[in-house]
C-alpha cells in the first residue's frame, strides 16, 4: 500500500483552473474535475494555476513551502520545469507525486516525459502502447482513465429552450491527427439538410464557451470523433455529453467495447453510411434513444464522475489495481 488513509489530508494541484486560459469548446477546465474529486474524497485541496502565474516555477516553490502536502497533483503543467518538480520531490520525500494528461499526439509530449522522471503515478486518458511509453524506470506505474466529468457542471438551466435545441450536434475543430474520418464526418454534417444540425468550433472561431452546456443538454444526438486513433482514448466530449444525459453517437474507439455496451449505453459507427443510418434510426426511435441516453448517463456518473473517478485513482495508488476491468495499468 502506497498511501495510508489517515495521511490523506492535503493535496496541491498544479493545473489550469481559469477557463480564459484554455482554448476549448468547453468552458470548464479538466483540472477542476480532478481537484473537485479530491475534495469529494475528503482532501483539502490547494489550487495553483500555473498559466496565471508570472513566474510559475518560483511561485510554485513558494506555495509548497507554506504547508505540508501528502499529494502533489500535476496537470499538463508545460510551464513547470522538470527541475522544479525535482526540488519539490527532494524537499517532500514522503509525498506522492502524480500527473494526469489528456493530450494525444504522434508521440508523447516532451514535457510529460521530462516531468515523469520525478512522478510516481501517471494517469492518461489513453491506454495501450501509447500509455506505456510514459512509464519511466523511476516510476511506480501508469494507468489509463477513459473518461472524466463533473455532473454538477454539465446541467443546463435552459433545458428545452428553443434556440439551443438540435437533432444533431457537433462541437470540435477539424481534425489534425491520424484519424482521416473525422473531417469526412464534418463535411457530411455540413452537407446534410434533412435534419436540424448545429456545428461549432470547426474553424476555431465559433467555440461555444458559456453556451456549451445549454447546447449539449438540448441535443437529441451528440456526435463524437477523435483527432487521433489511440487505444482507449476519447476526448472529454464523451464524458461531457453523456453526463448531461445526451445520447452519444461516436466513431468507433479501439477498446470501447470493453467499457460500454453498443446500443445500451451509447452507439458507434465506422463509416459515413453507418453514421447516416444510425442518425436516422435514432431520430425515428425516440423512446429507444432516450433509454440508451439514460443508461449511458447512469453508467458515466457511476464510474467517471469526479468522486468515483478519484476514488478509483486512489485505489490504484493504494493497491496497484483498478476497480474496473477496462483500465490499462503498467508497472515497474
Amino acid at each position: 500500500m502506497f498511501l495510508k488513509q489517515e495521511t490523506m489530508r492535503k493535496s496541491l494541484h498544479i493545473g489550469v483552473f481559469d477557463p480564459l486560459l484554455i482554448h476549448t469548446a468547453s468552458p470548464y477546465c479538466g483540472d477542476n474535475v480532478f481537484a473537485k474529486g479530491f475534495e469529494a474524497n475528503n482532501f483539502q485541496v490547494t489550487k495553483f494555476d500555473y498559466r496565471a502565474a508570472i513566474q510559475p516555477n518560483e511561485e510554485l516553490l513558494e506555495i509548497a513551502e507554506k504547508d505540508a502536502y501528502t499529494f502533489f497533483w500535476f496537470g499538463k503543467a508545460e510551464r513547470i520545469d522538470p527541475e522544479t518538480i525535482g526540488i519539490l520531490k527532494f524537499k517532500n520525500p514522503n509525498s506522492i507525486f502524480c500527473k494526469w494528461a489528456a493530450d494525444v499526439r504522434d508521440e508523447p509530449a516532451w514535457h510529460d516525459l521530462a516531468q515523469n522522471q520525478y512522478i510516481d503515478f501517471f494517469f492518461g486518458t489513453f491506454g495501450g502502447d501509447y500509455l506505456k511509453q510514459h512509464l519511466l524506470p523511476s516510476m511506480k506505474l501508469v494507468s489509463s482513465i477513459f473518461a472524466f466529468t463533473d455532473s454538477d457542471f454539465y446541467k443546463s438551466s435552459n433545458q428545452g429552450k428553443k434556440e439551443y435545441i438540435s437533432d444533431v450536434l457537433w462541437t470540435g475543430r477539424r481534425g489534425f491527427g491520424d484519424n482521416d474520418l473525422r473531417n469526412t464526418i464534418i463535411d457530411y454534417l455540413l452537407s446534410e439538410t434533412s435534419f436540424n444540425i448545429k456545428l461549432f468550433g470547426i474553424e476555431n472561431t465559433n467555440w461555444l464557451q458559456d453556451n456549451y452546456v445549454n447546447f449539449i443538454t438540448n441535443a437529441k444526438i451528440g456526435i463524437g470523433s477523435n483527432s487521433f486513433d489511440r487505444y482507449l482514448y476519447s476526448s472529454d466530449r464523451l464524458g461531457n455529453y453523456m453526463s448531461s444525459g445526451t445520447f452519444y453517437l461516436t466513431q468507433y474507439i479501439n477498446g470501447i467495447e470493453k467499457i460500454f455496451k453498443k446500443g445500451i449505453h451509447l452507439d458507434w459507427f465506422s463509416t459515413i453510411d453507418e453514421l447516416d443510418n444510425l442518425i436516422k434510426y435514432y431520430l425515428n426511435h425516440e423512446k429507444e434513444r432516450k433509454e440508451v441516453a439514460k443508461n449511458g448517463h447512469e453508467f458515466v456518473l457511476k464510474h467517471f464522475d469526479y468522486k468515483p473517478l478519484i476514488n478509483n485513482c486512489l485505489n490504484i495508488i493504494n493497491t496497484g489495481k483498478s476497480k474496473y476491468p477496462w483500465d490499462d495499468i503498467f508497472k515497474n
